[in-house]
């Protein structure tokens, strides 16, 4: 009972009189009165006893002066024992725990492969490296905590209670205690109401001890209530209340100042403590259980060097199923503070808790340089040598912040208080001598868990807005990530969601709720405790209880959430929108909209709590978001597996064209032909004065076995160009040799095509253009080896001119020489000399061969003229098949009609196999001709292919001269066909670009190829000139992934998923000999070629549509030599690229962000 002043009586002088048992029996009856009014149990009637003489306990302490420096306080480093000899030691038990155990050691396995994946194959980034680099140093700080928590799952702790044998020997026996210890039970308050105190007090007073205990309850009222002090005054002898205590300017803990005030008054500097005297703490709203301590005080039993004991809180106004702000905390008290008694650290809660008298009097009392008084009590109880027991049980129960101001503001002191430790030099866990590394850490590791809280959380709401507004992913997506990230996801969920109970899921996923939730809190609460640092004061708010709470406004306190939750809704919708509209499915795209969703559950429950309800429709809207986040998650990974860019063997792809080609060939074939089912063919052509014209390529698709003679010398200049453009990508495939002797193959058959004329004309070539008859051939559909037909020759040039067929046969010849300049000269000169004979002709006479057709007048049955005459009734002669197919010639499929684009680029390849600069003057010249005399509709449709070679020319001078003009018009050129613009250039829903004019996919192949020789040259430049390049050669990607699989299927024979099996190629749909090979059982034959044409690049569609039909019959499955020469450079620029590039280009590809490099 309270004495004027209010300072505590002193107990232990004081004798009890007869009036005090009458005044004690008075109070009694009025105690239990109001005690029945709080349905509280009412206790029986006793006699007011004199408090017990302190006991003799084995080590006592001389009380010093509260909170005084250490240098002030020499009993902090030389504790005063009077009896060193009866003093028992504590020792710890614990038991393994095995399933904690390997799940532990799982994730620190898993988390290895992991970091070794995300360093190794993740990374390649390109400019946004150091983005990827950050996030992944946020995942490790996240990943250390998730470490400092699984250690808690390593053991069980032990903790035993002995019992004395009952009495009768059958029932239970008492509670044993080895001293009669006296509890000195501390409620501190300050604006806390009446109502919330009387159940405290009573609870705690009712609350059984042990046999031979006492205890004294203090009310430290720091807000001097007198209806506090009257209601106390009414009690017994033995509920003290405390006041009076003046506060400290400016100061830091009001709790502390409170309990270390009624500790001063209790133990006087000098009073000799025994170690029989325990604190303990309750909050004002902690509520203790009869048992709190029958189930507490027999725990330091264990030891004399036991310091102290914690129990676990728990909260009557919480419903266990919306506790999105984790007032629960049932991870922290089920598991890690079970592991924290294993590994001897003293984790001090702040209230349901008991301490030694002579431990809080060693450290000096309360501490008061924080505003987490608890944690740093722990912490030097630690440095003393002291030891804490844990009571895994709930046994006080308390009322918890409901507004959500009063959350926030408990957060927020908790999280300031443990940054006021950590900046302060003589505070900070880690400078801390007297505490061993292993317990600098784990105290440490309570700030470095608010420190990942504020950085990892905003860092992973703001990754998935980044991606899909900036279009920039922090990692590769691909196979290994794909698989780390599922070994990691599984590893990290079986230490977080390690449970004893099925119940706690639920309670765990509201603890990583709360971390998403409070990380601007945690920010505020870093900022604040830094400027302290610098002299700004922090002061104590106490958290409101009761109907005081009702008068705090939530409104300022929900921008965040709100913020948060209509960027992440916002960025999910616009993220969905892009998913559908666009040409692909884009796997980081993917899934950060599932990330949306799952970022943005937690502030969407917060919303809910204050704006609409926190009864029953929370409950279970917190159980549908609980379902929805470990969905988000498992689709998330799943997302990862079926959506991740696919590599694809561009080394493999490249060899398998060189197989096409060797299929292609007839005449009398390389012994070590690696195309089993094809031999000798075509091996008694011959052309004029008895020339041998055997050899070459057959040309495939709708010429069917015919052998062109412009077609493949387009197709041998860009194979050469190839080898010469990209020489490190042929050799990683190992396909050098195989590729220079494709080009040798063709560019020796260019040569048999080369003579003189005869009569007037024989100063001039003769040029061979076609071998065999198109008429014929279109009749027959068998094996070239079965082929018994005529193989006439036509002939072009001598005095009425070839040159854009002689100038496109002379680049193909240099182009060949260059290819061999250095390995064989005697072969480079030979090649030389033809092409400069062909280049010569070519510019003597200009006139293009198309010239020589002379189309028939009579119409054809399909044409308008025909049909037009047939509604009139009039009478037309049709044009025989022979007139139509001009007697077999096929040159109408090849009519070029231009010829200074040609001359361009045979002067240019001259020039760069010769060094010789007329070439390169002859180039220029032709160049301005073909811009102001040349008809250059053809140039605008910007195509490359046989029929136009300007663009080509254009980039290949850009490389060899660095010219102006050059540069302007590749660069021109590249965008028509990346930006599709004009309409000439389209884009099919999966993003294959595609000409009206000329729509094959060998046609854009070879663009990209164009696309990839242009690249490769800007990209050392630098600034806006390597933005271009990357942009080009990420186009040229797209292009070839295309192909490749990225369509949904291939387009490759033999490679890739769902390839072409019926490839419009007579060799390979030919049964096996010795049946015969007809258009029944071959061309119009349902079944898949029983021959593979691998590497064999199909014609593809036409038209805007990304559908495909792998029918033999149809022109999408034909394949001619034409589309495979830019294709296999291509394969060959990518082989020489890193691993990575190909994910580097997905990045920057978002909403808002627009490709200004090229568009």
């Amino acid at each position: 009972m309270g004495a004027p002043g209010d300072a505590i009586p002193s107990e232990p002088g004081r004798q009890v009189t007869l009036e005090d048992n009458v005044e004690r029996n008075h109070r009694e009856a009025e105690k239990n009165a109001t005690k029945a009014s709080l349905n509280l149990p009412t206790a029986g009637k006793q006699d007011l006893e004199a408090p017990a003489p302190a006991a003799t306990g084995p080590k006592t302490y001389k009380a010093p002066a509260f909170d005084a420096p250490d240098s002030d306080n020499p009993k902090k480093a030389a504790p005063i024992l009077e009896s060193e000899a009866e003093f028992v030691r504590y020792r710890r038990q614990r038991t393994v725990n095995w399933m904690g155990t390997s799940v532990f050691v799982f994730y620190i396995c898993a988390f290895g492969f992991y970091l070794w994946i995300r360093i190794t194959k993740t990374l390649d980034l390109g400019q946004y490296l150091p983005y990827g680099v950050f996030v992944l140093f946020v995942e490790c700080m996240g990943a250390t905590t998730v470490v400092l928590y699984g250690t808690n799952l390593l053991w069980n702790p032990v903790n035993e209670i002995v019992l004395q044998e009952s009495e009768d020997g059958i029932g239970p026996g008492k509670l044993k205690v080895r001293y009669p210890y006296h509890v000195r039970v501390l409620v501190p308050c300050y604006k806390e109401s009446l109502e919330i105190l009387r159940r405290t007090i009573m609870a705690a007073y009712d609350a059984q001890l042990p046999e031979g205990c006492h205890r004294t309850i203090y009310l430290c009222d720091d807000g001097k209530d007198p209806k506090k002090r009257k209601w106390v005054d009414s009690l017994a002898a033995d509920v003290v209340y405390v006041s009076g205590r003046k506060r400290a300017a400016g100061e830091m803990n009001g709790k502390s100042g409170n309990i270390n005030n009624v500790c001063a008054q209790l133990y006087p500097p000098g009073t000799r403590v025994p170690g029989s005297e325990l604190i303990c703490v309750f909050d004002a709203d902690q509520v203790a259980s009869k048992e709190f301590f029958m189930k507490t005080i027999p725990m330091f039993d264990g030891g004399d060097d036991v310091g102290m004991v914690l129990s676990p809180q728990c909260f009557h106004n919480l419903n266990l199923h919306s506790d999105i702000f984790n007032h629960s905390n049932v991870h922290f008290w089920e598991y890690m503070q079970p592991g924290y008694d294993t590994l001897g650290f003293i984790s001090c809660t702040g209230t349901n808790f008991l301490v030694r008298s002579n431990a809080l009097l060693e450290v000096g009392g309360s501490p008061q340089y924080t505003l987490t008084e608890d944690f740093a009590l722990g912490m030097e109880m630690k440095k003393y040598g002291w030891h804490c027991r844990y009571v895994q049980e709930y046994l006080a129960i308390g009322e918890a912040p409901d507004q959500i101001r009063n959350c926030y503001q408990q957060r927020s002191r908790w999280c300031k208080g443990h940054f006021q430790i950590a900046l302060n030099k003589e505070r900070c866990p880690l400078l801390q001598k007297r505490l061993s590394w292993g317990m600098r850490i784990l105290y440490m590791s309570g700030v470095w868990s608010y420190i990942v809280g504020l950085t990892s959380t905003p860092t992973f709401i703001v990754i998935p807005l980044v991606t899909i507004w900036l279009g920039v992913f922090p990692i590769v997506v691909s196979w290994w990530a794909a698989l780390g990230l599922t070994i990691y996801f599984i590893a990290t969920n079986a230490v977080l969601y390690y449970i004893k109970s099925l119940k706690h899921i639920e309670a765990l996923w509201f603890a990583n709720c709360a971390n998403q939730l409070l990380f601007y809190t945690y920010i505020k609460a870093f900022w604040r405790a830094l400027n302290s640092v610098f002299g700004d004061k922090i002061q104590f708010k106490t958290t409101l209880k009761g109907a005081s709470m009702l008068m705090n406004s939530a409104f300022r306190d929900l921008w965040v959430p709100g913020l948060c939750f209509f960027l992440l809704f916002a960025t999910m919708i616009a993220g969905l929108i892009q998913l559908f509209t666009g040409s692909t499915v884009n796997s980081p795209l993917a899934i950060s909209v599932v990330w949306c969703v799952y970022n943005a559950l937690p502030h969407f429950l917060v919303l809910w709590y204050v704006l609409v309800s926190k009864g029953i429709s929370l409950q279970y809207l917190c159980r549908f978001c609980i379902l929805l986040s470990f969905f988000c998650g498992s689709i998330a990974v799943g997302l990862i597996w079926g959506l991740y860019p696919r590599s694809y063997s561009f080394k493999d792809a490249l060899k398998y064209s060189n197989f096409f080609l060797d299929a292609q060939k007839v005449g009398t074939l390389p012994v070590d032909n690696p195309v089993t089912w094809r031999f000798d063919a075509m091996t008694s052509e011959i052309g004029p004065l008895d020339r041998d014209i055997t050899g070459g390529y057959l040309q495939g698709g709708s010429a069917g076995n015919l052998k062109m003679t412009h077609p493949t010398a387009f197709s041998i200049a860009l194979l050469a160009w190839g080898l010469v453009q990209f020489p490190s990508g042929y050799e990683k495939a190992n396909a050098t040799q195989d590729t220079m002797y494709q080009v040798r193959w063709g560019a020796d058959y260019l040569m048999k095509m080369i003579g003189h004329g005869s009569g007037a004309g024989a100063g001039n070539l003769e040029i061979i253009y076609q071998v065999g008859n198109y008429t014929t051939d279109q009749e027959y559909w068998g094996r070239p080896e079965d082929y018994v037909l005529d193989r006439p020759y036509y002939l072009a040039g001598a005095d009425t001119g070839a040159t854009n067929l002689a100038a496109t046969m002379a680049s193909a010849l240099a182009a060949t020489a260059t290819v061999w300049k250095s390995s064989d000269t005697a072969y480079y000169t030979t090649l030389m000399t033809a092409a400069v004979e062909l280049y010569t002709y070519a510019t003597k006479i200009l006139n293009p061969y198309g010239s020589i057709v002379k189309l028939p007048d009579c119409p054809n049955a399909y044409s308008a003229a025909y049909m037009e005459a047939q509604v009139k009734g009039s009478n037309l002669t049709l044009c025989t098949e022979q007139q139509i197919n001009m007697n077999g010639s096929a040159i109408a499929l090849y009519n070029d009609t231009t010829y200074y684009d040609d001359l361009i680029f045979a002067a240019t390849w001259l020039y760069k196999a010769s060094g010789d600069n007329a070439y390169l003057q002859d180039a220029e010249a032709f160049y301005v001709k073909h811009l102001y005399d040349a008809d250059t509709s053809v140039m605008y449709q910007y195509r490359y292919d046989w029929m136009d070679q300007f663009w080509a020319a254009n980039i290949l001078l850009a490389t060899l001269t660095d010219g102006g003009t050059f540069h302007s018009q590749a660069q021109s050129f590249l965008k028509f066909w990346i930006c599709g613009t004009d309409r000439v250039i389209l884009s099919s829903p999966r993003g294959r670009a595609w000409n009206q004019y000329s729509p094959s996919l060998g046609s854009t192949m070879n663009v990209a190829f164009l696309a990839q020789v242009y690249s490769d040259y800007i990209k050392a430049g630098g600034g806006q000139a390597e933005r271009r390049a990357k942009r080009y050669s990420c186009w040229a990607q797209t292009q070839a992934r295309y192909v490749l699989g990225d369509a949904t299927h291939s387009f490759i024979p033999g490679f890739g998923t769902n390839p072409p099996s019926h490839v419009q190629n007579q060799a390979a749909s030919c049964p096996n000999p010795p049946a015969i090979c007809t258009a029944v059982n071959g061309l119009l034959n349902p079944d898949p070629n029983p021959r593979t044409l691998y590497g064999a690049l199909v014609e593809g569609y036409n038209g805007d549509q990304d559908t495909w039909s792998d029918t033999r019959s149809l022109n999408m499955t034909r394949a001619v030599v034409e589309y495979n020469a830019g294709w296999q450079g291509l394969l060959a620029a990518l082989n020489e690229q890193s691993m990575g590039v190909w994910e580097q280009c997905l990045q920057g590809q978002g909403i808002i962000t627009k490709d200004h490099a090229v568009c």
